[in-house]
């Protein structure tokens, strides 16, 4: 199980800001005024499962950045793309964007994800599978915007930041009915959902899932197995403060119900804000006319807190 604590002495810290010149000959140069105090800025990209698929690909051109107050955007563009499989991206790994870049010291508006996005909308080399077949994605308006990331942050003075940008694919993915490529081939679109973390001040929610806690629900075991995982069903839904689970309300993030190599039911939730929680396991059913509910054990949820760095157990 995967912790998102970051536990880097001092030392790393020193040489990723020394192999900051030397990472940014790998990206093209960058706009912003010269003669101000610097940062170093490490960024990367985690995700959570997504219903039926077994890969989600992008490619990745470049990061954008907008300071607060307006001014010119610093930008970042990959010398080659880099194309990511975020469904491999799960339970507390992600993959690099920048590494050691260094930026102005300041506040800052917004992150833009630049992709190779053609004049229909269509990501170059990037795609959904689905039972072994792979479908278009297509970002509206993402010719003009991209994927962009409306969320302030800073840049400490001579200090390193480390952020992950959360992609949240079960909330970002929808498949339009009737909306399909020339070839008659079903486009599915890709709208950002996106959440920035600051490692820093990012934990750890996990915990397991008791078999008797599933079978107490039928909703938890329609067309699943008990003896394999993981179910296709049931998540564990995250919601922000105190609140009564209900599908009105969006999860910040749904993490995965697996079955562990002890024969239990676990869940692991990494980088999230420190903050309160409300917990619940989900369980979707759907009716014979096509309506879809969802079962929250318990129904009142159950709170937890989030402690920079640490890991806080919830078990159901």
């Amino acid at each position: 199980m995967k912790s998102s604590s970051r536990d880097v002495s001092s030392w790393k810290w020193l040489r990723l800001a020394a192999l900051a010149c030397f990472a940014l000959p790998l990206l093209a140069a960058c706009g912003g005024g010269g003669g101000t105090s610097s940062a170093t800025m490490n960024l990367g990209i985690t995700d959570g499962p997504v219903a039926s698929a077994s890969a989600v690909v992008v490619s990745f051109t470049g990061v954008e950045l907008q300071p607060s107050g307006g001014g010119q955007a610093i930008t970042f563009n990959f010398s080659s793309p880099k194309t990511i499989d975020l469904l491999q991206e799960q339970n507390g790994n992600e993959a690099p964007l920048l590494s050691g870049a260094s930026v102005p010291a300041g506040n800052y508006a917004w992150i833009r994800l630049l992709l190779n996005v053609s004049s229909n909308g269509t990501v170059a080399n990037s795609y959904i599978e689905i039972n072994g077949a792979q479908y278009p994605l297509v970002i509206p308006s993402g010719a003009q915007t991209g994927l962009k990331l409306v969320q302030g942050f800073t840049m400490t003075a001579n200090q390193v930041a480390d952020f992950t940008i959360d992609f949240m694919l079960q909330q970002s993915i929808t498949a339009p009915p009737g909306q399909t490529a020339g070839s008659g081939t079903q486009e599915y679109l890709l709208k950002p959902a996106l959440r920035l973390i600051n490692n820093v001040q990012a934990g750890t929610i996990s915990g397991t899932v008791a078999l008797s806690t599933l079978q107490g629900n039928a909703a938890c075991l329609v067309g699943a197995s008990t003896s394999s995982g993981p179910l296709p069903n049931a998540q564990v839904y995250v919601f922000s403060g105190t609140v009564t689970p209900s599908s009105s309300l969006t999860p910040v993030v749904e993490p995965q119900i697996t079955l562990s190599s002890t024969g239990s039911y676990s869940y692991d939730q990494p980088f999230l804000l420190a903050g309160s929680y409300t917990l619940a396991v989900a369980c979707t059913s759907t009716s014979s006319t096509g309506t879809t509910t969802i079962a929250f054990i318990p129904a009142a949820g159950q709170t937890a807190t989030v402690t920079a760095n640490q890991t806080t157990t919830v078990n159901f």
